[in-house]
């Protein structure tokens, strides 16, 4: 479903703003411009110098539309999806092997502190930031927000990371013949910043929808006797 791709990308726009990426700031978490669709922070990423490095990933886990009624198309439902957001206090792990970042594994309190209060500007972010506005155009509501922690309590095991599901009605995928990307993911395109990330990917994605082709309809033929198709239209009355 696409408009949950599109819920995705806004995320993406509204949690590291392009304008506040080339500005230098200020941006509405203190994860800054570490935000990554789709995949995790790498090695690479990191901030030299620091105890941590706070980072955000999102993903889209499942989505759904279910018809309106049982007299309603299948052509839009009720639309749904999960947005799965990572908040993680990133570290780099060396030894054996190629380097690489993972969450940080440590009880220390303060730390979990800041990985709290992260959380927190996520949400506040989506659900009421001025840099969300795109996001919430596609998403109706958030019907839940849901945190688990990354931990083996009976080894006494526990990361820095913590995993936000959020539960979005959304608006479903409105399609045409015309070329090009479907609403609400279009209009997304349309109002995303130039030089962003979603917009290039967005972009890439349009020119791959061509338009729909369909054989152009003849005739309509009304008859009260015999079957035109067959008698010809001499037997039509109207």
């Amino acid at each position: 479903m696409l408009a949950a791709e599109a819920m995705r990308l806004a995320s993406v726009e509204a949690l590291s703003p392009t304008a506040a990426i080339l500005a230098g700031g200020p941006f509405p978490t203190m994860a800054r411009d570490k935000v990554f669709d789709s995949q995790a922070i790498r090695y690479e990423d990191l901030i030299d110098g620091v105890d941590f490095t706070p980072s955000i990933a999102v993903y889209t886990d499942d989505s759904r539309s279910v018809r309106r009624g049982d007299g309603a198309t299948s052509t839009i439902g009720f639309a749904s999806a999960t947005l799965t957001v990572v908040c993680d206090l990133s570290v780099g792990i060396t030894g054996e092997g190629d380097p690489y970042a993972d969450a940080m594994a440590t009880t220390d309190p303060v730390a979990r502190l800041v990985l709290g209060a992260l959380c927190s500007q996520v949400k506040q972010t989506l659900v009421r930031g001025p840099t969300s506005a795109a996001f919430r155009r596609i998403v109706k509501s958030v019907d839940e927000v849901r945190i688990d922690s990354f931990a083996l309590p009976d080894m006494g095991l526990r990361w820095m990371r913590n995993t936000m599901r959020f539960s979005c009605t959304i608006a479903d995928d409105e399609f045409t013949d015309a070329a090009g990307l479907p609403q609400p993911i279009q209009r997304l395109m349309q109002a995303l910043p130039a030089g962003s990330y979603a917009k290039a990917k967005l972009l890439a994605l349009h020119a791959a929808f061509l338009a729909t082709d369909r054989d152009a309809l003849d005739a309509i033929v009304f008859s009260t006797r015999g079957n035109p198709a067959i008698d010809g239209p001499e037997g039509s009355a109207l």
